[in-house]
């Protein structure tokens, strides 16, 4: 599914967008979801982290689409955003809050399909999913888990920046993590080999420097990984 918002407050321009999606779905068939907001404070009051690309506009009254973007970005460095405008006047201040694009009004269904297949270009190399526990609500994107592992009844979920503790099993955490990259490389560990160093004796050496445990079992089959990901000296 790809989840697309638009956040504008002129209701032609927000249809206008509808259509565009309601065409591109069935020339596509592809599962896309709307979310519609008429003003940026709603657009952050309930934003959703499942979000894969914003259509903003930029002159609202109350709050511009330029500190709605800063604000998005503190909790979402990876969403689409693509500005919305009828003057080229914030072409700085959208390259400061990482825009994709910037779009002038009336827009052209070409336009917007090229934004659209972008996302879907995106979503390959940055594929995330949704973790809730007891603290909060976290979108974490694959790429950036280097390993997981067990912790008494539950498990915890390490990235570049955060350690989140998770309800779900081992055997859950393969599932969602199958790219080709991950492999359970012990009972009670999943590691990322994108931030593989090196592998000594029965240890998996991180990046980071971080040791991860390999069974003797599964050693086989992580060292045939590791040569596969990275063959010829190729990175993945």
């Amino acid at each position: 599914m790809i989840l697309i918002g638009i956040c504008d407050g002129d209701t032609a321009v927000r249809v206008m967008l509808f259509n565009f999606i309601k065409r591109y779905k069935n020339e596509t068939g592809l599962n896309v979801q709307v979310l519609s907001y008429d003003d940026g404070e709603k657009l952050l009051r309930h934003y959703p982290f499942e979000m894969d690309l914003i259509f903003l506009e930029i002159p609202f009254t109350k709050m511009n689409g330029i500190e709605i973007a800063r604000r998005i970005r503190e909790v979402d460095a990876h969403v689409g955003i693509v500005f919305l405008t009828t003057v080229l006047n914030h072409v700085l201040e959208a390259y400061e809050v990482h825009a994709d694009n910037y779009l002038i009004k009336p827009l052209r269904y070409a336009r917007f399909l090229k934004e659209i297949e972008q996302v879907r270009a995106r979503r390959g190399q940055n594929r995330f999913f949704i973790e809730t526990n007891d603290n909060g609500v976290y979108k974490i994107y694959t790429k950036s888990i280097c390993y997981v592992e067990t912790e008494e009844h539950n498990t915890r979920i390490h990235t570049e920046t955060d350690s989140i503790l998770s309800y779900k099993r081992m055997k859950e955490h393969e599932q969602i993590l199958f790219e080709q990259y991950f492999i359970r490389c012990h009972t009670g560990f999943i590691v990322n080999l994108l931030y593989f160093d090196k592998l000594v004796h029965n240890d998996i050496i991180l990046l980071s420097g971080e040791l991860i445990p390999v069974s003797r079992y599964r050693k086989a089959e992580v060292v045939g990984r590791i040569k596969a990901l990275y063959s010829e000296g190729m990175e993945p």
